[in-house]
């Protein structure tokens, strides 16, 4: 597997993709985009790893913001967006930007929006989820750090379109030194067949009850227990998943712990 966290990869796609929607359609987003936008457009919205989407245009069209700043990993692609853009659409701009490394104003950003590009630093890490490793840990803890101190301390949000489920992606999102609150919405097609989530954060505002006990590790609903627990009192009290040979892989000579979603 390539690694998607590598720059070479993305310009060697953008090469020969032009446009190309993760999740699909955006107008899929319009209903939730519309609780928090509609009536309160936001004037600086950044869309990190905007790659050949159209959603930040959509946005604009839709009144979402008033100025749009796309960045993305991949120089080729800026360098492509830049020359077929929309003579009406002159407020927005392209930048170059590793989103490990964000070197923006602090407190500036009304909204920032990214769709997939989170989930790219999750590959290779999806059969330890439910254990992350510190490594993956860390990196997720400084992108978020870093976004957080860009948004606007007052009400400003951070969307996240995501395919990780919440009992995966939350327990990342929930620390009191990101100051926001944290709502999550799920999007399927007609079929259900395909569901995905988008995360809202709103700095400013406090986590509630359920993800402070998460962060300290007391949750009711999402749970760190030690792998040496009865294995009888795990099957009995908690479901695993989305991994049926879980139980079976649990190595109970390790100390770490895993994530359990309960019942």
């Amino acid at each position: 597997m390539e690694d998607l966290s590598k720059q070479s990869y993305w310009n060697k796609r953008f090469l020969t993709e032009d446009s190309f929607e993760w999740f699909g359609d955006c107008s899929r987003l319009y209903p939730i985009l519309d609780l928090y936008l509609k009536s309160s457009p936001s004037y600086i919205l950044l869309h990190l790893g905007c790659g050949s989407s159209s959603l930040a245009e959509e946005m604009y069209k839709r009144h979402y913001c008033h100025l749009i700043l796309n960045a993305d990993y991949s120089f080729g692609i800026l360098d492509k967006r830049r020359s077929i853009k929309e003579n009406d659409l002159f407020v927005i701009d392209w930048f170059a930007l590793d989103i490990r490394t964000m070197p923006l104003r602090t407190d500036y950003f009304d909204t920032i929006i990214e769709k997939g590009t989170l989930d790219v630093f999750f590959v290779g890490h999806e059969h330890h989820l439910w254990n992350p490793t510190e490594e993956l840990k860390e990196k997720i803890d400084l992108i978020l750090m870093q976004i957080s101190k860009c948004l606007q301390s007052n009400c400003g949000r951070f969307i996240s379109v995501s395919f990780q489920q919440p009992h995966f992606r939350r327990p990342f999102l929930a620390k009191q030194k990101y100051q926001w609150s944290i709502q999550v919405h799920s999007i399927s097609d007609g079929n259900e067949s395909v569901e995905y989530f988008v995360y809202v954060m709103t700095k400013g505002e406090q986590m509630n009850e359920e993800d402070r006990l998460l962060e300290e590790g007391r949750s009711t609903k999402w749970h760190w227990i030690n792998k040496k627990e009865s294995l009888t009192q795990i099957t009995m009290n908690y479901v695993v998943e989305n991994d049926d040979q879980y139980l079976f892989n649990i190595d109970l000579d390790s100390d770490e712990s895993v994530l359990l979603h309960s019942q």
